[in-house]
């Protein structure tokens, strides 16, 4: 085994990082003797994060020698044990023996692969010469295993796929963000690019595939975390449950949905009556960073459990792979683009009802200011029964709760409504991520 570690780290070494890193938009946090944990799903480009920081690093003059990067999904390292580790250290020692005696920074992929992992990254925080960094995409590398594992010392980097902002600057549609206010040409670029976006979603490896070639990666994204992070890593039994579970979900997205709901289609499919596994088998795609809930806002617990919870899914574009008629489903899919952008900033994101019954979609807390805010989101508002309906559940849910922030989200809507209602369109709220201020 420490050969193959040797020769893993030579590779590095000699091949370098791509060349290609694309920029993310993500603060890169370091503190002494706490691992930064980079987490999301596969294939959203954790990794290429870690490389931007890695070029950071050899900018400021670092030597790449003083930098160890292992990614524990190689097949080589399969039969790896918790207590051949050390031979990270030991061989990087042996490789470069000066540069191993300076601070050093560690990068290691997936390695919560290694059962027993937390014992020797919990080593590695207590030596003030590493600096280190994990990245994972598994359920075994969640928020509050991580809180318990490294006793508090981490600090947590979520990746998802790429923002609206940073696909036009991915796809070169311009060299940087445009600034309001546009021009009639800029505004109809950003329409033009909003419009491949909704299309083909934001993860970074499928930007210049053909929709059929697309299609097919991203169901193959899919299937990877349905059978190595949860089938696998879970030893589930009941393989067609979990997918029937997770076909409900996708074709019900957006919408309030109950165990109830989903163990009466399992029935009638022939399953058994089991509500708990399926209460499991949700928690695990949450785990996976597939789909998230959305719970109702109630100060009752009694009464957010008698009471469905929304779950979104974290891409357009996988929605859309997923589903061969996902189109007509525009007003669903742009409220659940909505929910992933609300997603990406440090925000609470509930339902809530009115007393009278109106549904608002998202009654949305920053968590750092406390800030709140009332958000619908309609397709048009060409319709009068749809603007009366839209605005009245604003209002009553504003007065209800106390919130002056109302917005109605719409694809290409813009103006201000009686009672003080913005309407935004999805292209501008996107570009500008999301901001209250938009």
């Amino acid at each position: 085994m420490k050969l193959v570690i040797g020769e893993i780290l030579r590779e590095f070494y000699e091949n370098g990082i791509p060349s290609d890193i694309k920029v993310r938009h993500l603060d890169f946090i370091e503190k002494k003797r706490t691992a930064t944990v980079v987490m999301g799903m596969r294939r959203t480009g954790k990794t290429y994060v870690t490389y931007r920081r890695i070029q950071e690093l050899l900018d400021e003059g670092i030597e790449i020698e003083r930098i160890v990067q292992v990614n524990f999904d190689d097949e080589r390292l399969r039969g790896l044990k918790v207590d051949d580790l050390h031979l990270i250290g030991e061989v990087h020692a042996e490789m470069f023996p000066d540069a191993a005696s300076k601070q050093c920074w560690y990068f290691l992929d997936e390695l919560q692969n290694i059962a027993g992992w937390e014992k020797y990254a919990r080593r590695l925080l207590e030596s003030s010469r590493v600096q280190l960094c994990l990245t994972g995409s598994s359920s075994k590398l969640l928020s509050k295993e991580i809180a318990t594992e490294m006793r508090g010392r981490s600090l947590e980097i979520e990746v998802f796929p790429l923002s609206f902002s940073e696909f036009l600057l991915f796809n070169g549609v311009f060299s940087k963000l445009p600034a309001a206010p546009f021009s009639s040409v800029v505004a109809g670029r950003i329409r033009n690019a909003f419009s491949k976006y909704f299309e083909t979603g934001g993860f970074p490896d499928v930007q210049n595939d053909l929709p059929r070639i697309r299609t097919k990666t991203l169901q193959e994204y899919v299937d990877a975390v349905v059978y190595r992070d949860i089938i696998e890593r879970h030893d589930i039994t009941s393989v067609q449950s979990l997918r029937y579970t997770l076909d409900y979900i996708l074709g019900n997205y957006a919408r309030k949905t109950s165990i109830r709901s989903i163990s009466g289609v399992l029935k009638n499919l022939g399953f058994s009556d089991n509500r708990e596994n399926i209460a499991d088998y949700l928690s695990y795609l949450n785990d996976a960073y597939l789909i998230y809930p959305v719970s109702l806002r109630t100060d009752l617990l009694a009464v957010r459990r008698t009471n469905p919870e929304k779950y979104y899914v974290i891409d357009v574009g996988l929605l859309r792979a997923m589903k061969p008629n996902a189109d007509r489903d525009r007003g669903w899919m742009l409220e659940n683009l909505v929910f992933m952008i609300l997603r990406r900033g440090d925000n609470k994101i509930e339902y809530y009802l009115t007393k009278r019954g109106e549904e608002v979609d998202f009654i949305v807390t920053d968590k750092i200011t406390g800030q709140r805010r009332l958000i619908q989101v309609a397709w048009d508002l060409s319709d009068a029964s749809t603007v009366k309906r839209e605005t009245t559940a604003l209002v009553n849910a504003a007065a209800e709760t106390g919130i002056d922030s109302k917005t109605i989200i719409t694809w290409d809507n813009e103006r201000l409504i009686e009672g003080g209602i913005g309407v935004v369109p999805i292209w501008k709220w996107a570009l500008n991520n999301g901001a209250i201020s938009s």
